[in-house]
């Protein structure tokens, strides 16, 4: 069907009705509305059509340069804020324009492809380009770290007096402490044999500007900005490669000769060919972090420089005292001394035997190395000590900014599909075996609202980074640094969080949560008990008994996962078989769930088709296959133990603390304990064992065996009553 069958008017009866008057003008003629349409505007009456129209069509004031398809189209374009809403070709528009209509293939196409808010293919979502960095002012100045110069009785209990200062120092991330005058531990490092003899491997850092030739980093320009348009600056790379080896007396040599190089010889020179005074070959802390800010924020030419990180003390040496070494015994047994730091009795880590956190690294460092932004693993605590050498300075985004920092950090990398966009965040963020690490600028962090910490770092004195801290560094010259690891009660919170994320992420921890949380636990129940019975008031004692309670920190936190780990045991599908982990369980330090490699510690599923395949409470379902009678739940303590547990925690029943003693396998308050403790003893042990922990000697220490001698016999005649 055509058009010709809907209307049968002829022509000149449709031009007409077209030229009809609207409704309530049918008295008017026609040619007195034509006239009136086309007369020209009040104040134009003795102007022509011909130049009315002109003038209509004139460009705009300061635009008699552009042409008219220029106007057209400046005029055409959509407002703001409704680019994304157009979705058509005004075709009609085009064809008024051109004056050729539709069959002008190739200039409708090149009027289009002037619009560039036309969506032409739907399917095609746009691309998401990264932002651009703004161009850092350089009048930005950083917010200082607190410095404290503690006395010497503060001085002697290390993690406390760390403690008294988190307070202040935590909003920042960042402390620095320098020790009273008589702390001068002596440096082995400086010893013939480890100065000459010992041997490390380097790395290679090269900063030379923006790097698009990665596969895995795609770094595209804006395409509302000018190529030739410098305000904005693009992301920095920094170029990490293996170097070679070194010793620390070649290293110094190579260290103190590129200083000279890159900061004096300019400076020199023209002091020589105008008799000026002789200048320092050594530079201030100042002139090198103007310049380490030029490699971050506007590098003019490829700068290399080498690092030796993460360098073992177990295989190289520690620059403090060991045990077995001559010296003073003052600096082997310190708290200060890092070689004990992890293991002290205040610190959690000495729970655990992990050798990654617990033993020292060392970090030998010349002009311009740094180490770019990165956080401590598994957010612990890092005390660090300059043993020689030119200044440190350190920046540092606190933890209560981390989110606001990541998400800053992210926006700059371009958003990918799965492992792609994983891969390539955790290379250029948070691994440390990578070959490109973005190298972002603190001043730059600082005019985007995140409070940047600086903090400068002599020798001698030591700096604390507090858990979930972002750093970063550079150093002045050479220089050798030492950092170890501790983590004190307060840091169970974060480990919380982060054994709650490598669980979602499907990452392995290197700390067991539980194994910490439970080994604590068994010791404060141990320092409970003492004090309970002895009324002793040391420091291990109090600072158990400050945080244990019925709303005691420590105490709220065990019953916290607890409760967990009850609601978990209660919901489990399928009759599974009831077993005791057992010391073969425990000789493979981390068990791994199959699934989200959580640490098996507490608990766990096992099937018989498979001996050394586990999975947790929560993915036991994709273990295997197999029927659920065939798999076996092993657990550490029974549900009614870590109720007995929570009892001691919060010393609402003493009978409860002397219970745990017995169920714990670990609990050990002397050497007689752990001999005498095997299932199915009889109550006479535990009158033995309990006589243990009360030292001998002393007409006090008569009375208390006789008061604990009483206290268990009624314990015994109350549980005898009980069983009847």
């Amino acid at each position: 069907m055509g058009i010709e069958g809907v209307n049968t008017s002829s022509k000149s009866g449709n031009v007409d009705k077209l030229l009809s008057p609207p409704p309530g003008f049918e008295g008017c003629s026609k040619s007195r509305n034509v006239d009136k349409l086309l007369s020209p505007p009040p104040g134009f009456e003795g102007c022509s059509k011909s130049v009315n129209v002109d003038k209509l069509l004139s460009p705009l004031p300061g635009f008699e340069g552009c042409s008219k398809s220029g106007n057209v189209d400046r005029l055409l374009s959509p407002p703001p804020g409704f680019e994304s809403q157009t979705r058509f070709v005004l075709r009609k528009v085009q064809e008024q324009i051109n004056g050729s209509g539709t069959r002008d293939a190739d200039s409708f196409q090149k009027l289009v492809n002037r619009r560039p808010w036309i969506v032409h293919d739907h399917t095609t979502k746009p691309e998401v380009r990264p932002r651009r960095l703004p161009r850092v002012s350089k009048k930005v100045v950083l917010e200082e770290a607190p410095v404290f110069n503690p006395t010497e009785e503060e001085f002697n209990d290390t993690l406390s007096y760390i403690s008294s200062l988190r307070d202040i120092s935590e909003p920042h991330g960042i402390c620095c402490v320098v020790p009273p005058p008589s702390w001068d531990p002596p440096c082995l490092l400086g010893e013939r044999k480890t100065w000459e003899g010992s041997r490390f491997f380097t790395q290679v850092q090269i900063f030379d500007g923006v790097r698009t030739d990665d596969p895995k980093i795609k770094k595209e320009p804006d395409a509302d900005s000018d190529e030739d348009d410098d305000t904005f600056d693009k992301v920095k790379f920094c170029r990490t490669e293996f170097g070679h080896e070194y010793t620390l007396e070649t290293f110094k040599n190579f260290a103190d000769s590129y200083l000279e190089r890159h900061f004096r010889v300019k400076e020199k020179v023209l002091a020589s060919m105008y008799s000026s005074p002789s200048v320092d070959a050594w530079p201030t802390v100042a002139d090198v972090e103007k310049e380490f800010r030029k490699l971050l924020e506007n590098p003019l030419v490829e700068l290399g420089v080498l690092y030796g990180n993460n360098i073992d003390t177990n295989t190289f040496s520690s620059g403090f005292p060991l045990s077995g070494t001559s010296g003073s015994c003052k600096y082997k047994t310190s708290g200060w001394n890092l070689n004990n730091t992890a293991k002290l009795p205040a610190s959690l880590l000495s729970f655990d035997d992990c050798e990654s956190v617990c033993v020292p690294r060392l970090s030998v460092g010349m002009c311009l190395s740094s180490q770019l932004w990165k956080s401590e693993k598994e957010r612990l605590y890092s005390l660090c000590y300059l043993h020689t050498g030119a200044p440190r300075v350190w920046y540092s985004v606190a933890g209560c900014h981390r989110h606001k920092f990541k998400a800053f950090m992210e926006s700059f990398i371009p958003k990918m599909s799965g492992e792609q966009s994983k891969k390539s965040y955790d290379s250029v963020i948070t691994s440390t075996h990578y070959d490109f690490v973005m190298a972002m600028s603190p001043y730059a962090l600082h005019m985007e609202g995140i409070t940047v910490t600086l903090c400068v770092q002599n020798r001698g004195q030591y700096v604390i980074l507090f858990p979930g801290t972002y750093y970063s560094s550079v150093d002045c010259g050479f220089n050798c640094l030492e950092i170890a690891n501790f983590a004190t009660l307060d840091w169970l919170s974060h480990k919380e969080v982060d054994a709650l994320q490598n669980q979602e992420k499907k990452r392995k921890s290197l700390l067991s949560y539980d194994k910490l949380l439970f080994g604590a636990a068994s010791e404060a129940v141990r320092c409970l008990k003492e004090y309970s019975l002895t009324k002793k008031e040391t420091a291990d004692n109090m600072r158990w008994f400050n945080a244990c309670g019925k709303e005691g920190m420590f105490s709220n936190t065990v019953k916290s996962r607890v409760k967990k780990e009850k609601s978990r045991v209660q919901f489990l599908s399928g009759p599974l078989k009831l077993q005791r982990m057992d010391e073969r369980f425990d000789d493979v330090s981390k068990r791994a769930c199959c699934e989200c490699f959580v640490d098996l510690y507490l608990s766990a599923v096992q099937c018989s088709c498979s001996a050394d395949r586990y999975s947790c409470l929560s993915h036991m379902r994709n273990l295997c296959p197999c029927p659920y009678n065939k798999r076996s739940f092993l657990y550490r303590y029974t549900i009614d133990e870590l109720n007995i547990l929570v009892e001691a925690l919060e010393q609402r029943k003493l009978s409860s603390m002397f219970k745990w003693g017995n169920i714990d396998g670990n609990y050990c308050a002397s050497p007689a304990i752990r001999s005498s403790q095997q299932p199915g003893g009889d109550k006479g042990k535990k009158t033995d064992e309990v006589m243990q922990d009360v030292e001998a000697g002393g007409k006090e220490q008569m009375e208390a065996r006789g008061k604990v001698r009483s206290i268990i016999e009624m314990m015994n005649v109350k549980e005898e009553n009980d069983n009847e």
